[in-house]
């Protein structure tokens, strides 16, 4: 898996709202080179809400949207400055979202691969504790890509 950059992660935002944390995204990957279509990736991460939801437990939430115009796998993070109704698995506020962004060609193989160790390391509490207590976008990315190298 390819490293997490300081560059895509936005700490302190003022959204309020899954609608707007989704909107900011799609943005966020337009402006960053990741995607060429912000409404598509937008719609997208909404389609794939419905299906399910990707609240997770303690706080924290994995969207993620596959879409042709990705040009290549990304993950973007963003710490709202207050919880979100996100409808997840503990009932719980979200505080932490950590946003896969997937080309169409790669949807079964790299999506589930990044999917799967950002989950793996979000159930290992030593490593949401660090992401919790993290304070700056080059802590949020060393606990994260120091963890994803021992997987």
């Amino acid at each position: 898996m390819q490293s997490i950059k300081e560059e895509n992660i936005f700490l302190n935002q003022d959204l309020t709202t899954q609608d707007e944390v989704f909107e900011f995204l799609a943005e966020q990957a337009v402006n960053i080179g990741i995607a060429t279509d912000e409404k598509a990736v937008y719609q997208k991460f909404n389609e794939r809400e419905k299906e399910s939801t990707t609240g997770m437990m303690d706080g924290f939430a994995i969207p993620h949207a596959k879409d042709e115009s990705i040009k290549e796998a990304g993950v973007i993070i963003v710490y709202p400055n207050n919880g979100i109704e996100w409808n997840s698995m503990d009932d719980r506020l979200t505080k932490y979202v950590i946003a896969l962004f997937v080309p169409d060609t790669e949807a079964g193989t790299t999506h589930l691969t990044i999917l799967s160790t950002l989950a793996r390391l979000l159930m290992k509490a030593e490593v949401t504790e660090q992401l919790k207590k993290a304070t700056s976008a080059s802590e949020i990315a060393e606990v994260l890509n120091t963890n994803i190298a021992e997987f």
